[in-house]
């Protein structure tokens, strides 16, 4: 697979290691499974 597109955006992986998803413009954080954000 080479890319991923929603809508023709190329979306990006969600940080972390515990959560997965899909972050595209149109999806605003903050996101949990970034670095300091264990415990929200």
């Amino acid at each position: 697979m080479e890319a991923c597109l929603i809508d023709g955006e190329v979306v990006r992986a969600q940080e972390g290691g515990f959560y997965g998803g899909w972050i595209t413009d149109r999806v605003v954080g903050p996101f949990t499974g970034v670095p300091g954000s264990r415990g929200w």
